[in-house]
């Protein structure tokens, strides 16, 4: 039973859709996570299904849990300029499915004092989605959803306000696409520097794509970079969007754009140094989807409004930083919205 606390179950359920996918049995995927998805509606509605207690003793109220779970897991639609169709919607269901599935696998619930009535790990996840749903999600919690072993940009923080907190950031590369490539999709240059995106519907796929061909080995060296955190959107919520990934420190330095591997030529990517500096940044967690990206982005700029100490920097953009892979569920990730600020000019 994947829902109790057997990795050995949930992994099977894992290697089984990544031999279908690695085969090219899309089809035969999505009907397999369609008849798991079956399973667990069908068995969701008894009323005695909503105890926790009863997760311990009845499948269907593990089953329960699993369904209460994916309603916090799966992504809103996309309003990317998507439609919020059946089709649609099925596919975020799946991929919240196989997101809670990896979950399950890696829950290690210890139970071998209490045997079979010990907390079901999918009573474990659903606990710690119920946590992390909230929008009072604490400091520490957020710095906790930084993915481990990956290196960010280095910053300190200068002050934390109501909503917001100020930080000083050292400077960092980038590597940086345009959202509106030029590249397109029959371009033979770009299978030269593209990457297959595990989730090919996610607004920016091609973007991400393009930059992970390059940073995994499509470029000048045929050189594999390690993995970094945050990835950034700039402009967001706007037009000319432009998505970057951090370089590796190896590269932060003043001549590192130039001593980094460069990219293929028509791949799109371009190589910039970041100076750093100073900016007000509003955390949260979720999917950071349009609709959250605006409000958090109002939050921001209202908040700056009435800061007597920092104000907006002439010029500047919002940006957005996705710190998790695909796979983290909204309830796990953390996202930011920052901008430049300098010190305001009523504060001298």
């Amino acid at each position: 039973d994947a829902l109790r606390s057997n990795a050995d179950a949930s992994q099977k359920i894992l290697k089984d859709l990544a031999t279908m996918r690695q085969g090219n049995q899309q089809m035969e995927a999505e009907t397999y996570l369609d008849d798991l998805l079956s399973a667990v509606e069908d068995n969701s509605r008894a009323f005695w299904t909503r105890l926790p207690a009863m997760t311990r003793f009845s499948r269907r109220a593990r089953l329960a849990s699993l369904s209460r779970t994916l309603e916090l897991s799966t992504p809103p639609a996309d309003d990317e300029g998507g439609d919020d169709d059946a089709e649609s919607e099925g596919r975020r269901r799946r991929r919240a499915l196989a997101v809670l599935i990896n979950a399950l696998s890696k829950e290690n619930e210890p139970h071998s004092n209490a045997g079979r009535f010990a907390r079901p790990a999918i009573r474990s996840i659903e606990k710690a989605a119920l946590r992390g749903a909230k929008e009072s999600a604490t400091l520490a919690d957020m710095e906790n959803r930084i993915p481990e072993g990956l290196e960010t940009p280095k910053y300190e923080v200068i002050v934390r306000k109501k909503s917001y907190e100020v930080r000083k950031y050292e400077p960092y590369s980038l590597a940086t696409v345009g959202m509106s490539s030029n590249i397109k999709a029959n371009d033979e240059s770009r299978s030269k520097t593209d990457r297959k995106v595990s989730q090919p519907t996610l607004s920016g796929a091609s973007s991400f794509g393009a930059l992970a061909g390059y940073l995994f080995g499509k470029n000048s060296e045929q050189s594999s970079m390690a993995m970094t955190s945050p990835v950034f959107t700039s402009n967001a919520g706007g037009k000319d969007r432009e998505m970057s990934f951090v370089m590796p420190s190896d590269y932060w330095a003043e001549d590192g754009v130039t001593s980094a591997p460069q990219p293929l030529d028509g791949s799109g990517v371009k190589l910039q140094r970041n100076g750093g500096g100073t900016r007000a940044v509003v955390m949260f967690g979720g999917f950071a989807s349009k609709s959250d990206v605006a409000k958090r982005k109002e939050q921001l700029l209202e908040g700056l409004k009435v800061d007597r100490d920092y104000e907006v920097k002439e010029g500047s953009t919002v940006a957005l930083a996705q710190y998790n892979d695909p796979f983290t569920p909204g309830w796990k990730r953390r996202n930011e919205i920052a901008i430049d600020v300098v010190l305001a000019s009523s504060s001298g």
